[in-house]
């Protein structure tokens, strides 16, 4: 795809403001985490082991390193490049319905954790997401969502020591 060399250096001036609003937005969202678990309580027993709020420190954390090595990276003169997309037609658009159905699925399963439990309730997201974004073996598709999540659940809470609702 060609386009002229104005345009190019149209859309790159552009493309620069928008790529410090990433910036600041990806280095706000890691002071927010970092402010905000600061409210998770640690039970007694924490001392002994890892707490619940070493992942959110490190992900704040790396938000915070990522967002000052892109801003390093723009004000040497550094910039995105537009994807063109690897294996995706990009002449096509958004298809709403399977994105409104991907909202309905995670918004509803989300509800039905407490009633059902993390293993089943995961073993129906991660179901619905693989049939809806065109999985092509259905038994396959099946043993997969079932294992994933209940050995996700596992870990965490036999290898973490964090409640997480069974639902057996």
């Amino acid at each position: 795809m060609s386009t002229a060399p104005d345009a190019v250096e149209a859309q790159g001036k552009r493309a620069g403001r928008s790529e410090y609003g990433v910036v600041g937005l990806l280095a706000g969202l890691g002071v927010l985490v970092l402010i905000e678990t600061q409210s998770i309580s640690e039970s007694m027993g924490a001392s002994r082991s890892l707490g619940p709020r070493v992942v959110p420190y490190f992900v704040g954390a790396l938000m915070l390193v990522v967002a000052t090595l892109l801003l390093v990276d723009l004000l040497r003169g550094g910039h995105g490049y537009q994807e063109e997309g690897e294996d995706v037609d990009l002449s096509k658009g958004t298809d709403w319905k399977i994105l409104l159905a991907l909202a309905a699925l995670i918004a509803g399963v989300g509800q039905l954790i407490p009633l059902i439990g993390i293993p089943i309730a995961g073993s129906l997201l991660f179901f619905g997401v693989v049939r809806l974004l065109g999985g092509h073996k259905l038994w396959l598709d099946a043993v997969v969502s079932i294992v994933v999540p209940l050995l996700a659940w596992v870990l965490f809470t036999q290898g973490l020591g964090l409640y997480l609702p069974g639902g057996f």
